[in-house]
């Protein structure tokens, strides 16, 4: 999927692919200490507002305190859907928008800020575009729906030294733990990572040979119910280095070789949106 670095405003885009049920377009940014009003808009056919459908359109106003949501469809506007806007001017922007059969969720720094029921088909939206008083500089496209408990190869050499694992999920509402394991072709678990709710500690260990190893958990619970997070697990020459929603979290040093990395598995009280590696 998109990664893209360099965002002129008005930006414009063209999916390469449609837009499913599962994936999430995800646009971080800045405002400005004199923003008024920016918006994200998913189009059909062209990405501009020359007649064609626009099947969701989303107005960050700071001149109103609100968010504006509406599709515009058979050449007019329709009902607006409108939502107190969480950001002050000059604020960090996350919006992610995340498309299922029948409705949009949108998320607005990791919290969902409202459903949007779909009023032309998702099929439609073939580009994108983002104008206005803001500076992007994160754009992202991908996902899709994850069954939990998930079990996967890690592809090519697997996480290797020097790669990144990256999973983006949600714990759930009422959840009490959840748990994502790195593992070696011979079931060894070299990390096992196990936020608890139920205990306040996220802990960490090693199952080798069949035998848990020592528990580390100091740290403070950087996860949240029902608030979305993006995890990174570098693996580097002498350790796991863990980092939650960009601020380093902990290191695991390694208790295994740390190469053969080709396992991935994740259960518990989660629901995952994006896994990927680079």
């Amino acid at each position: 999927m998109a990664f893209e670095t360099n965002y002129p405003i008005p930006y414009r885009s063209k999916l390469t692919e449609p837009f499913e049920p599962g994936q999430t377009l995800t646009v971080k940014g800045k405002t400005g200490e004199d923003s008024v009003r920016f918006t994200i808009n998913l189009h059909n056919a062209a990405a501009d507002f020359s007649g064609n459908d626009v099947p969701l359109h989303v107005s960050v106003r700071f001149d109103e305190g609100k968010i504006v949501c509406n599709t515009f469809a058979k050449g007019e506007w329709g009902k607006e859907e409108r939502k107190s806007n969480p950001y002050k001017k000059g604020d960090d922007i996350d919006i992610r928008i995340r498309a299922h059969d029948s409705k949009f969720q949108i998320f607005v720094d990791q919290k969902e800020l409202k459903e949007y029921e779909h009023r032309v088909p998702l099929s439609s939206i073939t580009h994108f575009s983002i104008d206005g008083d803001v500076l992007i500089t994160h754009i992202h496209w991908g996902g899709k729906y994850y069954p939990v408990p998930y079990e996967s190869g890690l592809v090519g050499e697997g996480l290797a030294p020097g790669k990144t694992l990256m999973i983006y999920g949600m714990p759930e509402k009422k959840g009490k733990r959840f748990h994502i394991n790195i593992l070696k072709k011979n079931g060894d678990i070299a990390l096992h990572f196990n936020p608890r709710f139920d205990e306040k500690a996220v802990v960490r260990n090693s199952l080798i040979s069949n035998e848990w190893g020592n528990e580390e958990r100091e740290g403070k619970m950087p996860f949240e119910k029902a608030v979305g997070f993006d995890l990174e697990i570098k693996n580097e020459e002498y350790a796991f280095q863990i980092i939650v929603n960009g601020e380093r979290f902990t290191s695991f040093a390694h208790r295994l070789e740390p190469h053969e990395l080709n396992g991935l598995q994740i259960g518990g009280d989660v629901e995952i949106t994006g896994i990927q590696m680079h």
